[in-house]
């Protein structure tokens, strides 16, 4: 049961980790900004992700939030979570971030469990893989 566990120092609005993306052919981007969005159905990558690893897109999406609704190109790719599991075969979309490289979603998030807690004014992170059932507060 790998958990990873993030503290900062002061209570935060966003959880950013590390995490490494595949191609199918084996190249690995390493994303030292990745954003954990329970928000967000699907996992999101950048435009930069998308050059350095020359993927192709294999059909085409939509993404829709705040802003309206926009084409995205779809890819499929391997990710490695902070926890060591690989979580293969991922339906991503590509968008233009400038200050992050991945948005993980919740078709990441759903094979652990996600945990956030802010006691004494700092934001703790973890999250697990496999699931162990619910957490009792």
């Amino acid at each position: 049961m790998p958990t990873f566990k993030k503290q900062y120092p002061t209570t935060v609005e966003s959880v950013l980790t590390e995490c490494d993306i595949y191609s199918d052919d084996g190249h690995k981007f390493h994303a030292e900004c990745a954003m954990w969005d329970t928000g967000a159905d699907t996992t999101i990558i950048s435009s930069r992700i998308v050059r350095e690893l020359q993927l192709q897109p294999y059909k085409q999406g939509g993404i829709s939030g705040i802003g309206g609704s926009t084409g995205s190109n779809v890819y499929l790719v391997h990710v490695h979570v902070p926890t060591g599991d690989v979580v293969t075969y991922v339906e991503v979309m590509e968008s233009d971030f400038d200050d992050i490289d991945i948005l993980i979603g919740m078709d990441i998030i759903v094979f652990g469990d996600f945990l956030i807690t802010n006691a004494d004014g700092k934001t703790t992170f973890q999250f697990r893989t496999p699931s162990q059932g619910g957490v009792e507060l």
